[in-house]
């Protein structure tokens, strides 16, 4: 059963964006990047109540949700930062408004990885990739405003907690 969200157009595109979650991982990581853009492009289709955090940190918001996917809007204070992770679904994820760190990482061991790139993501950006792995980043916002990112997660969020298949320290350099 969906979760409510701010329009029946939204309703509409999560519906067939959970449809796509079936086909082929290019197939539907098309979709996914697709339906990000849009919600970017037109974030008055959105609830403004879902946009909004819930204190320091990282405030999560479902939008949508499926056994096949879910939808979350991501408030990032300033300070918030992820462990770095990898995933056990398919993630992708778009920037709505303010400015996001996005650091990759290289696995050394079981426990811990190397950065590799560290890149100032806008809003407007959209990112997809499987759990193909290894897929390992961490998303800070070293900002002084809170920024909000949509991610779309190939997972059943009544079944699962979280995204996350496991965090890596970061080792020494």
């Amino acid at each position: 059963m969906a979760h409510s969200v701010a329009s029946a157009e939204v309703e509409a595109m999560m519906a067939d964006l959970a449809l796509s979650a079936h086909r082929a991982p290019e197939a539907y990581l098309a979709a996914a990047r697709a339906t990000l853009s849009r919600i970017l492009s037109r974030p008055d289709l959105l609830d403004p109540a879902r946009l909004v955090g819930q204190g320091e940190g990282l405030s999560r918001n479902l939008l949508f949700g499926t056994e096949a996917i879910s939808v979350w809007a991501m408030v990032w204070a300033p300070g918030a930062v992820t462990p770095v992770h990898d995933h056990h679904c398919s993630c992708c994820f778009g920037l709505l408004r303010g400015t996001l760190r996005e650091t990759w990482y290289r696995p050394i061991s079981e426990t811990h990885a190397v950065a590799t790139l560290d890149v100032l993501r806008q809003p407007g950006f959209v990112a997809c990739m499987m759990p193909s792995g290894p897929n390992l980043h961490r998303i800070a916002n070293d900002g002084s405003e809170a920024a909000v990112s949509i991610h779309v997660y190939g997972y059943d969020h009544r079944a699962q907690e979280s995204s996350i298949h496991r965090t890596y320290a970061i080792a020494a350099g």
